[in-house]
Protein backbone atom coordinates (compact mmCIF):
# COMPACT_ATOMS: atom_id res chain seq x y z
CA UNK A 1 0.00 0.00 0.00
CA UNK A 2 1.29 3.26 -0.92
CA UNK A 3 0.35 6.79 0.25
CA UNK A 4 -0.02 9.75 -1.98
CA UNK A 5 0.56 11.80 0.98
CA UNK A 6 1.47 14.95 -0.81
CA UNK A 7 -1.84 15.58 -2.72
CA UNK A 8 -4.42 17.74 -2.45
CA UNK A 9 -3.64 20.67 -0.54
CA UNK A 10 -4.83 23.92 -0.89
CA UNK A 11 -2.33 26.86 -0.72
CA UNK A 12 -4.23 30.42 0.69
CA UNK A 13 -4.66 33.21 -2.29
CA UNK A 14 -2.14 36.09 -1.85
CA UNK A 15 0.78 34.84 0.67
CA UNK A 16 4.10 35.61 -0.84
CA UNK A 17 6.55 32.76 0.63
CA UNK A 18 10.43 33.78 0.89
CA UNK A 19 11.94 31.08 1.01
CA UNK A 20 15.49 32.93 1.82
CA UNK A 21 14.48 34.22 4.69
CA UNK A 22 13.87 31.22 6.96
CA UNK A 23 15.93 30.04 10.21
CA UNK A 24 18.06 27.42 10.05
CA UNK A 25 16.86 23.81 10.94
CA UNK A 26 20.52 22.76 11.82
CA UNK A 27 19.67 19.29 11.26
CA UNK A 28 18.24 19.01 14.92
CA UNK A 29 14.88 18.15 14.62
CA UNK A 30 12.29 18.22 18.49
CA UNK A 31 9.96 15.27 19.32
CA UNK A 32 6.60 16.38 17.61
CA UNK A 33 3.98 15.60 20.32
CA UNK A 34 3.21 16.63 23.44
CA UNK A 35 2.94 13.30 24.80
CA UNK A 36 4.70 10.49 27.24
CA UNK A 37 6.21 8.14 24.63
CA UNK A 38 5.72 4.61 25.55
CA UNK A 39 3.38 5.51 27.93
CA UNK A 40 0.15 7.38 26.08
CA UNK A 41 2.13 7.59 22.56
CA UNK A 42 3.86 5.14 21.06
CA UNK A 43 6.16 4.58 17.69
CA UNK A 44 4.08 2.08 15.27
CA UNK A 45 5.83 2.33 11.91
CA UNK A 46 8.85 3.45 10.19
CA UNK A 47 10.15 4.04 6.89
CA UNK A 48 10.25 1.62 4.27
CA UNK A 49 14.18 1.51 3.37
CA UNK A 50 14.11 -1.49 0.65
CA UNK A 51 14.53 -0.09 -2.98
CA UNK A 52 12.04 -2.98 -4.29
CA UNK A 53 8.48 -4.15 -2.96
CA UNK A 54 9.48 -6.01 -0.06
CA UNK A 55 9.57 -3.70 3.18
CA UNK A 56 12.38 -3.35 6.04
CA UNK A 57 12.83 -0.37 8.56
CA UNK A 58 16.11 1.26 9.15
CA UNK A 59 16.61 -0.89 11.68
CA UNK A 60 16.38 -3.86 9.16
CA UNK A 61 13.24 -4.40 11.19
CA UNK A 62 9.62 -5.74 9.90
CA UNK A 63 7.69 -2.29 11.69
CA UNK A 64 7.13 -0.71 8.56
CA UNK A 65 5.42 -1.72 5.30
CA UNK A 66 5.93 -1.40 1.51
CA UNK A 67 5.92 2.04 0.15
CA UNK A 68 5.54 3.72 3.58
CA UNK A 69 7.91 7.07 3.94
CA UNK A 70 7.39 8.24 7.47
CA UNK A 71 7.34 7.60 11.09
CA UNK A 72 4.18 7.24 12.91
CA UNK A 73 3.59 8.13 16.20
CA UNK A 74 0.63 6.54 17.84
CA UNK A 75 -2.18 7.06 20.13
CA UNK A 76 -4.23 3.80 21.78
CA UNK A 77 -7.54 4.60 20.39
CA UNK A 78 -10.28 7.22 19.12
CA UNK A 79 -10.59 8.32 23.04
CA UNK A 80 -7.34 9.26 22.98
CA UNK A 81 -8.15 12.57 20.48
CA UNK A 82 -11.14 13.43 22.07
CA UNK A 83 -7.71 14.96 24.89
CA UNK A 84 -6.46 16.53 22.41
CA UNK A 85 -2.91 15.95 22.07
CA UNK A 86 -1.11 18.69 20.59
CA UNK A 87 1.15 18.48 17.25
CA UNK A 88 4.61 20.29 17.57
CA UNK A 89 6.55 22.26 15.18
CA UNK A 90 9.97 20.12 14.97
CA UNK A 91 11.80 23.30 14.09
CA UNK A 92 11.40 27.13 13.16
CA UNK A 93 9.96 26.92 9.56
CA UNK A 94 7.45 28.88 7.20
CA UNK A 95 3.81 26.90 6.51
CA UNK A 96 3.42 26.06 2.82
CA UNK A 97 0.44 24.11 2.94
CA UNK A 98 -2.76 22.91 5.14
CA UNK A 99 -5.84 21.20 5.54
CA UNK A 100 -8.46 21.35 8.34
CA UNK A 101 -11.62 19.72 6.73
CA UNK A 102 -11.48 16.17 6.91
CA UNK A 103 -13.40 13.94 9.36
CA UNK A 104 -11.95 11.93 12.31
CA UNK A 105 -12.27 8.00 11.45
CA UNK A 106 -9.72 5.41 11.11
CA UNK A 107 -10.40 3.59 7.91
CA UNK A 108 -11.51 -0.19 8.64
CA UNK A 109 -13.27 -0.97 5.19
CA UNK A 110 -13.27 -0.86 1.63
CA UNK A 111 -15.86 2.05 1.12
CA UNK A 112 -13.74 4.13 4.41
CA UNK A 113 -10.41 3.82 2.28
CA UNK A 114 -12.80 4.63 -1.51
CA UNK A 115 -13.73 8.02 0.56
CA UNK A 116 -10.15 9.07 1.65
CA UNK A 117 -8.85 8.69 -2.24
CA UNK A 118 -6.17 11.65 -2.83
CA UNK A 119 -7.03 12.80 0.44
CA UNK A 120 -5.13 9.88 2.50
CA UNK A 121 -2.91 12.45 4.68
CA UNK A 122 -6.04 13.92 5.83
CA UNK A 123 -5.72 17.37 7.65
CA UNK A 124 -2.15 18.41 8.26
CA UNK A 125 0.32 21.07 6.99
CA UNK A 126 3.79 21.31 4.70
CA UNK A 127 6.11 23.58 6.56
CA UNK A 128 9.29 24.50 5.14
CA UNK A 129 11.79 24.03 7.98
CA UNK A 130 15.03 25.77 6.34
CA UNK A 131 18.39 24.25 4.70
CA UNK A 132 15.87 22.14 2.14
CA UNK A 133 14.27 19.93 4.56
CA UNK A 134 10.68 20.42 4.14
CA UNK A 135 7.90 18.20 6.55
CA UNK A 136 4.76 17.13 6.26
CA UNK A 137 2.18 16.55 9.31
CA UNK A 138 -0.75 14.13 8.68
CA UNK A 139 -3.65 12.84 9.93
CA UNK A 140 -4.52 15.54 12.31
CA UNK A 141 -7.95 16.58 14.13
CA UNK A 142 -10.46 18.00 11.95
CA UNK A 143 -10.73 21.67 13.14
CA UNK A 144 -7.68 21.71 14.94
CA UNK A 145 -5.28 23.03 12.71
CA UNK A 146 -3.82 26.28 14.42
CA UNK A 147 -1.50 27.59 11.40
CA UNK A 148 -2.21 28.77 7.73
CA UNK A 149 -0.09 28.94 4.55
CA UNK A 150 2.63 32.04 5.40
CA UNK A 151 2.19 31.78 8.65
CA UNK A 152 6.08 31.32 10.45
CA UNK A 153 6.24 28.82 12.94
CA UNK A 154 8.77 28.20 16.25
CA UNK A 155 10.07 24.84 17.36
CA UNK A 156 7.81 23.75 19.94
CA UNK A 157 4.50 25.60 18.33
CA UNK A 158 1.32 23.66 18.08
CA UNK A 159 0.35 22.92 14.98
CA UNK A 160 -2.75 20.62 15.63
CA UNK A 161 -4.14 17.75 17.28
CA UNK A 162 -3.61 13.93 16.78
CA UNK A 163 -6.40 12.05 14.72
CA UNK A 164 -6.94 9.38 12.37
CA UNK A 165 -8.21 11.86 9.37
CA UNK A 166 -7.34 10.46 5.75
CA UNK A 167 -5.99 7.39 5.03
CA UNK A 168 -5.43 5.95 8.81
CA UNK A 169 -6.31 2.90 10.47
CA UNK A 170 -5.40 4.38 14.13
CA UNK A 171 -5.00 7.63 15.21
CA UNK A 172 -1.74 8.53 14.59
CA UNK A 173 1.04 11.49 13.70
CA UNK A 174 2.90 10.85 10.35
CA UNK A 175 5.28 13.00 9.56
CA UNK A 176 7.19 12.66 6.29
CA UNK A 177 10.79 13.96 6.19
CA UNK A 178 12.07 15.55 2.75
CA UNK A 179 15.15 16.80 2.02
CA UNK A 180 15.95 18.89 -1.62
CA UNK A 181 12.70 17.33 -2.23
CA UNK A 182 13.67 13.86 -1.42
CA UNK A 183 11.93 11.43 1.51
CA UNK A 184 14.56 10.92 4.25
CA UNK A 185 14.60 8.78 7.51
CA UNK A 186 15.27 10.83 10.27
CA UNK A 187 16.63 8.03 12.65
CA UNK A 188 19.60 7.50 10.36
CA UNK A 189 19.59 10.36 8.15
CA UNK A 190 19.29 7.86 5.07
CA UNK A 191 17.90 8.59 2.50
CA UNK A 192 14.61 6.06 2.00
CA UNK A 193 15.52 3.28 -0.61
CA UNK A 194 18.69 3.36 0.47
CA UNK A 195 18.44 -0.14 2.51
CA UNK A 196 18.75 -0.26 6.35
CA UNK A 197 21.27 -0.33 8.15
CA UNK A 198 23.23 -3.12 10.15
CA UNK A 199 23.86 -2.90 13.53
CA UNK A 200 26.83 -0.26 14.34
CA UNK A 201 26.50 0.80 10.55
CA UNK A 202 27.02 5.00 11.01
CA UNK A 203 24.12 7.59 11.32
CA UNK A 204 23.29 11.27 11.03
CA UNK A 205 19.99 10.88 12.78
CA UNK A 206 18.05 14.81 12.22
CA UNK A 207 16.61 14.49 15.51
CA UNK A 208 17.76 16.33 18.19
CA UNK A 209 19.66 13.75 21.54
CA UNK A 210 16.34 14.65 23.38
CA UNK A 211 14.01 13.44 20.44
CA UNK A 212 16.21 10.86 19.99
CA UNK A 213 15.61 9.51 23.80
CA UNK A 214 11.96 10.34 23.49
CA UNK A 215 11.77 7.72 20.40
CA UNK A 216 13.44 4.98 22.17
CA UNK A 217 11.40 5.15 24.93
CA UNK A 218 8.45 4.72 22.07
CA UNK A 219 9.89 1.78 20.65
CA UNK A 220 8.58 -1.13 23.26
CA UNK A 221 6.05 -4.02 21.89
CA UNK A 222 3.12 -3.45 24.61
CA UNK A 223 0.34 -1.30 23.82
CA UNK A 224 -1.24 -2.42 27.12
CA UNK A 225 -2.10 -5.43 28.97
CA UNK A 226 -4.17 -6.26 32.31
CA UNK A 227 -7.32 -8.31 33.24
CA UNK A 228 -10.87 -8.17 32.13
CA UNK A 229 -14.26 -10.12 32.48
CA UNK A 230 -14.96 -11.17 29.10
CA UNK A 231 -13.17 -11.93 25.50
CA UNK A 232 -10.69 -8.77 24.14
CA UNK A 233 -12.40 -7.66 20.68
CA UNK A 234 -9.32 -7.07 18.85
CA UNK A 235 -11.19 -5.02 16.12
CA UNK A 236 -12.43 -2.77 19.17
CA UNK A 237 -9.55 -1.66 20.82
CA UNK A 238 -8.44 1.22 17.71
CA UNK A 239 -12.12 2.62 18.77
CA UNK A 240 -12.54 2.60 22.34
CA UNK A 241 -9.19 1.28 23.95
CA UNK A 242 -8.85 -1.11 27.01
CA UNK A 243 -11.50 -2.94 28.32
CA UNK A 244 -12.99 -2.31 31.68
CA UNK A 245 -11.31 -4.03 34.42
CA UNK A 246 -13.22 -6.95 35.82
CA UNK A 247 -15.54 -7.42 39.01
CA UNK A 248 -16.71 -10.23 41.02
CA UNK A 249 -20.15 -9.79 39.12
CA UNK A 250 -17.85 -10.48 35.94
CA UNK A 251 -19.11 -13.37 33.44
CA UNK A 252 -14.77 -14.38 33.25
CA UNK A 253 -11.41 -13.33 34.58
CA UNK A 254 -9.26 -12.84 31.19
CA UNK A 255 -5.62 -11.82 31.13
CA UNK A 256 -4.79 -9.93 27.61
CA UNK A 257 -2.03 -7.96 25.59
CA UNK A 258 -2.05 -5.64 22.65
CA UNK A 259 0.83 -5.52 21.11
CA UNK A 260 2.58 -3.87 18.42
CA UNK A 261 5.31 -4.63 15.66
CA UNK A 262 5.83 -8.72 16.27
CA UNK A 263 8.27 -10.92 14.39
CA UNK A 264 7.29 -14.06 12.73
CA UNK A 265 7.68 -16.96 15.19
CA UNK A 266 6.97 -14.75 18.20
CA UNK A 267 4.41 -16.29 21.25
CA UNK A 268 2.93 -14.14 23.57
CA UNK A 269 2.44 -16.24 26.81
CA UNK A 270 -0.18 -15.14 29.67
CA UNK A 271 0.17 -16.40 33.38
CA UNK A 272 -2.57 -15.16 36.28
CA UNK A 273 -2.47 -15.53 39.43
CA UNK A 274 -5.24 -16.29 41.98
CA UNK A 275 -5.07 -14.54 45.51
CA UNK A 276 -3.93 -17.87 47.20
CA UNK A 277 -0.91 -17.23 44.52
CA UNK A 278 -1.57 -20.32 42.76
CA UNK A 279 -1.66 -20.65 38.93
CA UNK A 280 -5.15 -19.54 37.86
CA UNK A 281 -4.17 -19.44 34.08
CA UNK A 282 -1.08 -19.93 31.85
CA UNK A 283 -1.25 -20.36 28.05
CA UNK A 284 1.14 -19.45 25.17
CA UNK A 285 -0.19 -18.61 21.85
CA UNK A 286 1.17 -20.50 18.66
CA UNK A 287 4.25 -19.09 16.80
CA UNK A 288 2.73 -16.15 14.35
CA UNK A 289 3.03 -17.06 10.67
CA UNK A 290 4.32 -13.98 9.62
CA UNK A 291 4.81 -10.78 11.42
CA UNK A 292 2.26 -8.33 12.92
CA UNK A 293 1.97 -4.66 13.22
CA UNK A 294 -0.91 -4.98 16.18
CA UNK A 295 -1.47 -8.33 17.73
CA UNK A 296 -4.09 -9.14 20.79
CA UNK A 297 -3.64 -12.27 23.01
CA UNK A 298 -5.69 -13.20 25.73
CA UNK A 299 -6.66 -16.28 28.30
CA UNK A 300 -9.11 -16.95 31.11
CA UNK A 301 -11.62 -18.89 32.65
CA UNK A 302 -15.13 -18.72 32.56
CA UNK A 303 -17.05 -18.13 35.43
CA UNK A 304 -17.03 -15.05 38.00
CA UNK A 305 -13.82 -14.36 39.73
CA UNK A 306 -13.77 -14.93 43.57
CA UNK A 307 -12.62 -11.56 45.49
CA UNK A 308 -8.83 -10.81 46.39
CA UNK A 309 -5.46 -9.82 44.29
CA UNK A 310 -4.55 -11.35 41.41
CA UNK A 311 -1.46 -10.80 39.54
CA UNK A 312 -1.11 -10.86 35.64
CA UNK A 313 2.10 -11.71 33.71
CA UNK A 314 2.11 -11.44 30.07
CA UNK A 315 5.79 -12.25 28.35
CA UNK A 316 6.41 -11.70 24.92
CA UNK A 317 8.43 -15.23 23.58
CA UNK A 318 11.00 -14.75 20.84
CA UNK A 319 13.54 -17.38 19.83
CA UNK A 320 12.06 -19.14 22.80
CA UNK A 321 13.25 -16.51 25.00
CA UNK A 322 11.40 -13.53 26.64
CA UNK A 323 12.12 -10.73 25.59
CA UNK A 324 9.51 -7.98 27.15
CA UNK A 325 7.89 -9.14 30.14
CA UNK A 326 4.84 -6.69 31.72
CA UNK A 327 3.32 -7.86 35.37
CA UNK A 328 0.59 -5.49 37.62
CA UNK A 329 -1.37 -6.52 40.54
CA UNK A 330 -5.18 -6.39 40.49
CA UNK A 331 -7.87 -6.07 43.05
CA UNK A 332 -10.94 -7.75 42.41
CA UNK A 333 -13.87 -6.73 44.72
Amino acid sequence: MRLHLFRHFRLAAGIAVTLGSLPSVAQELAFPADCAPGQDCFVQQYPDMAPGPEAVDPFCGTATYDGHDGVDLRLLSMTDVARGVPVLAMADGRVLRWRDEEPDRPVLTADDRAEVGNRECGNGAVIDHGEGIEIQYCHLRQGSLAVRSGDIVREGDKIGEISASGLAQFPHLHVTIRKEGRPIDPLTGRMIGEDCGEPGAPSEPLFSDPALEALEQGRGHFLAFGLAGSVVDHSQLVLSGPPPRPSSASPALVGWAWLRNLHEGDQVLIEIADPSGGAFVSRTTEALDRPKATYTAYAGRRGAPLQGAYRVTVKLIRNGEPVSVRTEAYRIE
